[in-house]
């Protein structure tokens, strides 16, 4: 077992007791459920056994067990411990900051999401390509920065008296020369690129010396890499490539900063500086192009770079950011920049935009068509019983998974821009609408005093800030999107929703023998009561539609890029048709904005209130489970941490021989419980599980394993896995999985056939489930069990995606698992039912 983390509880005041102790090791899904929840008790009567402040293990106080369930001699008693991890996603509330940075987020999970491949030259170069979109992603929200800050504010704004007054900071910015107003525009972004550097660093896992994490590319029937022990090492790569985004965002701004002064002044010793500096930017914009490109230096896994690689890689770093102060007091104050430039908006600007979304489609492109090139030859389903284990989308999710982070990173720098317009002006989309308004206003104000209505309107009408062209693309491309999620979501609940109820509706009122009733026919009088038969039939009904997600993103993501694409052709064939100028309106340009105020105001409420901070935090426990691979400036990794806690602390339980208080002899064995996501992080520890006493039982329930992360990330989870997994918890068989048709979020692993019901002959028992791994228990609990599933409470709840913990079917799973590790009764008088936050 690798050493422990840095800050290690040892057992205290509710550890271990002497004597032979069952641990239910409990671990809680999505949300960060507190561990007072799961152990039903107050917080203040909890002891902490393992971890720190952010992620560990708790009990209840040892006198609440000792007097529920007091030790005897060579008896067994069940006992419960929690993991608790919440702490690392929904813990601070500066996390809540992240959603602003979703795309970063997403350019990375589409990493994780590649399929097994048949041929990897192809796929090294989509790794690649992967990483160079993620670096555009971070030059766009540069250029995002740059339109609000450099050219709207700065720039258009602060050259023109009548928008800068009364607004504080603008207007005193007013009375200086451009080239300040520049430098000091640009502060703000050198702060956002510093504060994404220290937050992307945090670091949540233990940082384990060693070997490189596995390579980027798994191929077709080879191991899951997460059996790997070096995959949650450290990989020097990411520091390379964080590196390279932060050096190429202190280029980019310089060379933004740094054209208008060419533009301006190009001859002389000042422009002799200019153009040096400029030179010197974009040449070190290039070279972290190359960098992040070259698998050996930013690629993940795979043989490490020469050591001078990676210092000149460091050095480079901050070499720019030395330039990068070097140019905003050169433009400040000897750039050459006229005091009234001839240009509407910031030189070079508008262009360099052009050709960045360009370029992103260009790569986007080649995602898709290498990822084609990557699995062709063969089925990516396994030849037996793969089909249920079929990765979606045809294995293409990581290239739309890329896509709608495209598209979403596209809208929100869209909508901020249109945003920062509106405050502090009207909106054009080109140079000649706004001279037009500055010579109408100036036309207006030299008229006879007699027409005193036009001169007062000329003087209140807001001016007319110019935005890029491709702003206004998006914008109606948001617009159709919108509509067109419309269309599909009334589609969805007409054309699918009620269709699937109905039909499970009928196969309730009759279902085939075997499954949901005995051999015997369907009288009539055996059917479930009205109130539960409907409450069966919108369950189930709205659960299938989770599969239906995949689909339905993908078909929005291709049609956003569609849309895109023709609009702005059509705007090539026509720039000065009457269209684009009505196309300015607030109900176009107001979408992408509502979007980003949307996001703005989730933001605000998450830092200020913990709950909405643990709802935002159910997004990032799916995002960032995986280690950084595409884009370093993204929430710290979880999965390392806590697939190392859990490791660590079930090979602690299990060596433990004397009680650390009484030193009486003791004999532990663990049952890992797992629901939701909390599923995911038991599968990767029991993967990476080797050793000969590293044999835990595993109970799963609400468990996404093969309905979302086998199929949506089938190199890592896919069916080879699950059956590793499946052999590796059973040196007999040891694995049971809870699900239920009701339940959106998890389903079947290996069989979806057998079907628990107590007492009931013709369906299976709990004692055979095992065998299986599967078992499906019923959607509304039974009165009387001898009745089969037509004896239903009418006031029973659904048991959906949380209400495993208070079905009697977990009781017996747990009865079962723990008669695999122990021998004679067990007294369970001390296991306690979760709260109703348990997630």
């Amino acid at each position: 077992m690798p050493g422990r983390p840095s800050r290690h509880y040892e057992c205290m005041s509710g550890g271990i007791i002497g004597g032979k102790t069952v641990v239910e090791l409990r671990v809680h899904g999505v949300s960060g459920t507190p561990p007072e929840s799961l152990l039903d008790c107050p917080k203040e009567l909890l002891h902490q056994q393992y971890g720190d402040a952010r992620a560990g293990t708790y009990r209840r106080a040892r006198w609440i067990d000792d007097t529920i369930s007091p030790p005897e001699p060579g008896t067994w008693r069940r006992l419960m411990e929690v993991y608790s991890w919440g702490g690392l996603t929904s813990g601070k509330a500066s996390r809540a900051v992240w959603v602003l940075f979703l795309p970063f987020t997403l350019i990375n999970l589409a990493h994780w999401m590649l399929p097994p491949v048949a041929r990897r030259r192809p796929a090294v170069v989509v790794v690649a390509l992967l990483r160079l979109l993620a670096l555009s992603f971070t030059l766009t929200l540069l250029l995002a920065m740059v339109v609000v800050f450099l050219d709207i504010t700065a720039w258009q704004c602060g050259s023109l008296d009548f928008c800068s007054a009364g607004r504080g900071p603008l207007a005193f910015l007013q009375e200086r020369s451009t080239g300040v107003r520049l430098a000091v525009a640009a502060v703000p972004l050198v702060v956002v690129i510093v504060a994404l550097w220290i937050f992307g660093r945090e670091q949540t896992g233990p940082k384990v010396c060693g070997a490189l994490p596995p390579h980027a590319v798994v191929e077709r029937g080879h191991c899951t890499p997460l059996a790997a022990q070096s995959f949650w090492n450290f990989d020097p790569s990411v520091r390379r490539l964080r590196a390279c985004h932060v050096t190429a965002w202190t280029a980019g701004l310089g060379a933004v900063l740094l054209a208008a002064p060419v533009k301006y002044t190009h001859s002389g010793l000042v422009g002799w500086v200019n153009v040096a500096l400029l030179t010197v930017h974009l040449v070190v914009l290039g070279l972290m192009v190359l960098a992040t490109a070259s698998t050996t230096i930013t690629g993940r896994g795979g043989d490490p770079p020469r050591a001078g690689v990676h210092r000149a890689v460091m050095t480079l770093r901050g070499a720019a950011i030395g330039i990068l102060a070097v140019s905003l007091v050169w433009v400040g104050r000897y750039g050459g920049i006229p005091d009234v430039p001839p240009d509407i908006t910031l030189p070079a600007l508008y262009p360099a935009i052009d050709w960045l979304a360009g370029t992103q489609v260009v790569l986007l492109v080649a995602v898709f068509a290498g990822t084609w090139l990557s699995i062709r030859g063969g089925s990516i389903a396994a030849t037996k019983g793969g089909e249920h284990y079929r990765p979606t989308l045809k294995g293409f999710t990581g290239p739309f998974v890329a896509l709608t982070a495209w598209l979403l990173g596209g809208g929100v720098s869209v909508g901020f821009g249109l945003w920062a317009g509106q405050i502090l002006g009207t909106l054009a989309f080109t140079g000649k609408d706004a001279v037009d308004a500055l010579e109408a206003r100036a036309v207006t104000l030299h008229t006879p005093a007699g027409l005193f209505e036009d001169r007062v309107a000329a003087v209140t009408e807001p001016a007319r800030l110019v935005v890029p062209v491709p702003y206004i693309w998006t914008a109606a491309a948001v617009v159709l999107l919108i509509a067109a999620a419309l269309v599909i979501g009334l589609y969805l609940w007409v054309g699918v929703y009620r269709v699937r109820r109905s039909a499970i509706r009928a196969a309730l009122r009759c279902p085939p023998p075997g499954e949901d009733r005995p051999a015997e026919p369907c009288p009539v009088e055996q059917l479930a009561p009205n109130v539960v038969e409907e409450k069966i039939t919108r369950s189930r009904a709205l659960a299938s539609l989770t599969d239906l997600a995949p689909r339905v993103i993908a078909t929005l993501a291709a049609l956003g890029f569609v849309l895109i694409l023709a609009i702005a052709t059509a705007y090539c064939l026509r720039p000065t048709a009457s269209v684009w100028r009505q196309a300015t309106t607030t109900f176009i340009a107001g979408a992408p904005v509502a979007i980003v105020i949307g996001l703005v105001a989730v933001v605000v409420a998450a830092v200020r209130n913990r709950q909405v901070r643990r709802l935002v935090a159910i997004l990032w426990d799916v995002a960032t489970f995986w280690p950084e691979a595409n884009h370093p400036l993204t929430p710290p990794s979880y999965g390392g941490r806590t697939v190392w806690d859990l490791r660590a602390r079930m090979d602690e339980l299990m060596r433990q021989t004397t009680d650390p208080h009484t030193g009486a002899p003791v004999e532990n064995r663990v049952v890992l419980v797992a629901h939701s996501q909390g599923t995911i992080i038991a599968a990767a520890a029991l993967l990476q599980c080797h050793k000969p006493h590293e044999q835990y039982p595993l109970l799963t329930f609400g468990s996404p394993l093969r309905r979302l992360y086998a199929r949506n990330f089938p190199a890592y989870f896919g069916r080879n896995a699950m059956m590793t997994l499946k052999h590796r918890v059973r040196h007999e068989p040891r694995w049971i999985n809870l699900w239920a048709l009701s339940d959106p979020i998890g389903s079947w692993v290996s069989n979806d056939r057998p079907v628990y019901a107590p007492e009931s002959p013709a369906q299976t028992s709990m004692w055979e489930v095992p065998l299986h791994t599967d078992c499906r228990i019923l959607d509304v609990a039974q009165t009387n069990p001898d009745a089969g599933e037509y004896d239903m409470c009418p006031t029973g709840p659904i048991c959906g995606h949380s209400g495993f913990w208070h079905r009697r079917e977990f009781d017996k799973a747990m009865s079962v698992l723990q008669a695999v590790v122990t021998t004679g009764a067990v007294d369970t008088r001390a296991v306690a039912r979760p709260g109703p936050e348990a997630m």
